[in-house]
């Protein structure tokens, strides 16, 4: 099979107009631009936050409140525009041909996805710089050094991020961003007791992180939709391979898988748009109709991708397993409560789709090294 048979290599058209690809060495650039740029902003706005005052590392609108801002802002716009430029990427250029209101939802997610952790990231930093130099405080223009460092570092990183987004880095990010997520609506709500009810209460308005946690499901729901569309990318190119191997395979596979992970990604979205308090009813639906749709995804995995390894199923079986008994030990046995139950239960559908996503991606490699070995 030829290198412009694949879904991956597509001949350009002379209508193209998403421009020429970027080589590694221009991404470094670029990245570096985004990074002095994010030094300019950080420095005029730190400036003018703490002009006049000796700000804490952390708290009190301290240094770390302004960095997290400046940094999260400056990551938005770098992956933002990173992640638009690698379209003319032969191997990215599906994306331009996706509907405009998946490009933008596909954008808008991966782009305010990398602006949270650079936020809870740089937040988190400076309150533990906080407790290592207690009591320190600093002069404007240090101040101000910090959050451009802060700044820099996020939009370099996030500049790379989008440059090279793939299946792999996409199911990393999913990980990272969820636990982020999670972990800071945890340890800055204003009830100490929200693990002696459920995790869902840390949506409710009254708990003081509301925005934060269901913040972090709308978006996570988002990303994994965008995911979907890259797993069956990575199908379709799997299948392309194995056909030319003589292999024989269903083409339904594809649409039911894209169907199955975006239904994990639009379910996840809904428990964080109809928040706990708002409807329990619903909100415990859209949580229940996930679960059941990663189930049925773990028990269909070898019909629907075949050839993976043995123990990509095996694993999948184990976790669903350990899923179901960490619900028994909730319900009817009571080992341990309801928070303890949904974070395994949450931790266990979240691991099983990055390693879906990394055995996938791998078998496509496999497949592509076999066909052409120089590649």
């Amino acid at each position: 099979m030829s290198r412009d048979a694949g879904p991956d290599h597509r001949r350009r058209t002379p209508g193209d107009r998403l421009g020429e690809p970027m080589t590694a060495t221009a991404v470094e650039a670029h990245a570096l631009l985004a990074a002095f740029a994010a030094v300019l902003l950080g420095l005029a706005v730190a400036l003018a936050a703490f002009a006049g005052r000796r700000p804490a590392l952390s708290g009190d609108h301290g240094v770390g409140d302004v960095a997290a801002l400046v940094a999260g802002f400056a990551a938005l716009l770098a992956c933002a525009v990173a992640y638009r430029r690698s379209y003319a990427e032969p191997d990215r250029r599906w994306l331009a041909e996706r509907a405009l209101w998946r490009r933008l939802l596909g954008l808008v997610a991966l782009a305010f996805a990398h602006a949270a952790i650079a936020f809870m990231v740089t937040w988190a930093s400076f309150q533990i710089f906080q407790r290592a130099f207690s009591g320190v405080t600093l002069d404007a223009f240090a101040a101000a050094l910090l959050t451009s460092l802060a700044g820099a570092l996020a939009s370099y990183a996030a500049y790379q991020s989008g440059s090279r987004m793939d299946s792999y880095a996409l199911s990393n990010l999913i990980a990272t961003f969820l636990a982020a997520g999670v972990l800071t609506s945890m340890v800055t709500t204003n009830r100490s007791d929200w693990w002696q009810v459920n995790m869902s209460v840390l949506g409710a308005a009254d708990y003081g992180v509301s925005l934060a946690f269901n913040g972090t499901l709308v978006t996570a729901g988002a990303v994994i939709a965008l995911l979907a569309e890259y797993m069956t990318r990575d199908v379709r190119a799997l299948d392309l391979y194995r056909e030319h191997a003589g292999v024989v395979l269903a083409r339904n596979r594809e649409a039911v898988l894209l169907a199955c992970i975006a239904a994990i990604g639009a379910f996840l979205a809904a428990t964080g748009l109809v928040a706990v308090d708002l409807s329990i009813p619903v909100h415990n639906s859209m949580a229940t109709a996930m679960t059941a749709v990663y189930t049925l995804l773990v028990l269909r995995a070898h019909a629907w991708l075949p050839g993976l390894s043995r123990t990509f199923y095996l694993a999948g079986y184990f976790m669903l397993a350990g899923a179901v008994l960490s619900v028994m030990m909730w319900w009817p046995l009571g080992y341990y409560n309801m928070t303890a139950m949904e974070l395994v239960v949450a931790g266990d559908i979240l691991a099983w789709l990055v390693l879906l996503t990394r055995n996938v991606a791998a078998a496509v490699e496999d497949a592509r090294r076999l066909e052409d070995p120089l590649s």
